[in-house]
């Protein structure tokens, strides 16, 4: 639990000022008031931690006091607090039910216990229950207007430079204080600057140590923030993360325990396993998210989940993760062994299932000409080893989503950051990054117009070996010399897998495959795609040549095409690039093999030339590498 950090930190007297990131818009379960927003848990927390005065700050509201009958309403608000009926009693299955969710819920204002009735760990001092009006920091401090001003930063310093009583102190959002402005660095007598300087200040000043005093510094997404805040070792950063299927399944439990057994809502939620099946599909949601969901499918009184639980996912780590990441769907692969993929593929999941780190790469390159199956090998892996799929989008991708916080040109990067911080909450997690060899934070590719510089946040996440057996980091490329020489550095991606054109055999079952269902009449696949005459054409490209047949026949008033259309169609297709560029991209791809095992079984006789058993001659494959880029002009 992130809280037992800033505990930990605050007891051994090492810190009383921190950064709390990423997930600060939620819900998050206190034992004696329930389910919070992260704002008044804070605050409860800072009660629970021995603070006498317990306030917070933004710059709409100004000050303001934590009021726990506000806290009340939010939660009846959204259905989450027990409501009572017309006869004024909860709604419970049980007594025993009634009495330990009372218990849970212990409040002087809302529940009258005698105290031997109550568990003494949900026994709480209320917040801010000894504090007179006329004291020193009870001054008309909470009057002031939010805008920092000299008074303000006066008056704000003053409280935790008092001794009196112990000040706990939650500032939300930060990055409207103390924005990643560039102008915050120059010394002047600006206000904002002053006040900037001042919290910063804080951090190190050993007397509002020694007065035990806390100071909550709250943002989404810490790129946003000045970086003197995220560097500075006075201040550790501590991340609210996502919550975990045992946290989702306790939600959606509480949530059910409080309804009468008769509503919907009961209805909606259904029996244990499929609330445990909603709280697993939930993944990448947040309780709000979770609450969010289960309110819609009551409100159309259907079950919740399915299609409209996936949607809500899709559009929540969209938003979540600021455009950079697109949910995906996972796949199961063929059954047996005919496609060397699977034997790598099973090998890892394997690995994933029974946490044999060993087994499993920190990172996978899939290098190989267009079409050639890679995205469907990513989902065949997170499908097999029951991950999440994600894809990495990048900067020209993102820009109708892209947050640029004055205008200083990284908001793909600062973006990228909050992308990673969802990668690490949604793990396990297969993160598919296509065409590595465009992986800039800038919008374009021009190297005349800028330098093509690796994202850092993405560089860190690759190298942090924490997120092993957590994060599979996936990349795919046609140009694998044109990849940025991170993906190279030892450890990242060291599994290669090369996905070549298939050969006759393999295009016959791979037609013969995606015709299933569609046909009239007997096909002969053997004489459309089984000769050398076909040599070069990828899964992809007999998808397009399927659709069309189809298409086709539709034209001509049937579901189901016939052999003559399905010639018609292949005989029409043109491919996407050259045989010779085709060819050249698949030798780049078989220059990088480091195992023969991860190198397909049968081999076209372009690429066969250069395979001798388990060596590949790779000497051979420059020197017509060398001849392909002087027929196809890429060289200068």
């Amino acid at each position: 639990m992130f809280w037992d950090e800033v505990k930990k930190h605050y007891d051994a007297g090492s810190a009383h000022q921190f950064l709390i990131h990423f997930n600060v818009n939620d819900l998050l379960y206190d034992d004696v008031y329930g389910y919070l927003r992260t704002t008044d848990y804070l605050m409860a927390q800072l009660n629970a931690l021995g603070c006498e005065l317990v306030l917070g700050y933004n710059t709409s509201e100004g000050i303001h006091f934590p009021k726990v009958g506000q806290w009340r309403n939010t939660q009846r608000a959204l259905e989450i607090f027990p409501q009572y009926n017309k006869t004024g009693a909860f709604h419970f299955q049980s007594l025993a039910t009634w009495i330990q969710t009372l218990r849970r819920f212990r409040e002087v204002e809302d529940v009258n216990l005698a105290e031997q009735e109550v568990d003494p760990q949900f026994v709480r001092q209320r917040i801010n229950a000894d504090l007179a009006f006329d004291k020193e920091h009870e001054d008309p401090f909470v009057m002031l207007d939010g805008t920092p001003s000299a008074e303000f930063r006066r008056k704000l310093n003053r409280l935790l430079q008092q001794g009196r009583s112990k000040i706990g102190l939650v500032i939300n959002p930060l990055e409207l204080l103390t924005p990643n402005d560039p102008s915050l660095n120059q010394v002047t007598a600006d206000e904002v600057q002053l006040l900037f300087s001042q919290i910063l200040y804080w951090a190190s000043d050993l007397d509002i140590r020694r007065r035990k005093h806390v100071v909550l510094l709250v943002t989404h997404n810490i790129s946003d923030v000045h970086p003197n805040f995220t560097v500075n070792p006075e201040i550790p950063m501590i991340e609210i993360p996502f919550p975990s299927y045992e946290e989702r399944l306790k939600f959606i439990e509480h949530l059910h325990d409080i309804s009468d057994g008769s509503s919907q809502m009961r209805k909606t939620l259904g029996n244990h396993r499929e609330r445990q099946t909603l709280a697993r599909e939930a993944i990448g949601l947040n309780l709000l998210g979770v609450h969010d969901v289960v309110q819609q499918a009551e409100s159309v009184q259907r079950k919740a989940g399915g299609e409209e639980l996936l949607r809500y996912r899709r559009e929540s780590i969209k938003t979540f993760s600021r455009g950079v990441l697109e949910l995906g769907e996972t796949q199961r692969g063929p059954s047996g062994d005919g496609w060397y993929v699977m034997r790598i593929i099973r090998d890892i999941a394997d690995g994933m299932k029974n946490q044999d780190l060993r087994r499993v790469p920190r990172g996978m390159l899939l290098l190989g000409p267009h079409g050639t199956s890679k995205v469907y090998a990513a989902r065949v892996l997170a499908g097999e080893a029951n991950m999440t799929f994600v894809r990495l989008r990048y900067a020209n991708q993102v820009s109708e989503v892209t947050i640029n916080i004055n205008e200083n040109g990284n908001s793909y990067e600062r973006n990228l950051n909050a992308g990673i911080n969802f990668i690490r909450g949604i793990a396990p997690t297969v993160v598919f990054i296509d065409d590595l060899e465009q992986a800039s934070p800038y919008a374009t590719m021009n190297p005349e117009e800028h330098e093509q510089m690796f994202p850092r946040a993405l560089a860190n996440a690759m190298n942090d070996i924490s997120l092993h057996g957590r994060v599979i980091w996936v990349g795919a490329s046609q140009r694998p010399d044109l990849m940025p020489p991170i993906f190279r550095r030892y450890g990242i991606f060291d599994t290669k897998l090369i996905m070549l054109p298939p050969t006759g055999g393999g295009r016959v079952e791979i037609l013969r495959i995606l015709c299933q269902g569609q046909t009239s009449g007997n096909i002969n696949f053997q004489s459309l795609v089984g000769s050398a005459a076909r040599d070069g054409l990828t899964w992809r490209d007999m998808l397009l040549i399927v659709q069309r047949a189809s298409n086709i026949a539709k034209r001509n008033g049937r579901d189901a095409f016939t052999e003559g259309e399905l010639r018609q169609a292949l005989n029409d297709f043109i491919p996407d690039h050259s045989r010779e560029m085709q060819i050249f991209m698949g030798l780049l791809a078989l220059r990088e093999a480091n195992s023969r095992i991860m190198v397909p079984d049968d081999l076209l006789p372009e690429y066969q030339e250069f395979v001798d058993g388990t060596r590949i001659d790779k000497t051979a494959i420059n020197r017509r590498l060398m001849e392909l880029s002087d027929q196809l002009g890429l060289r200068n």
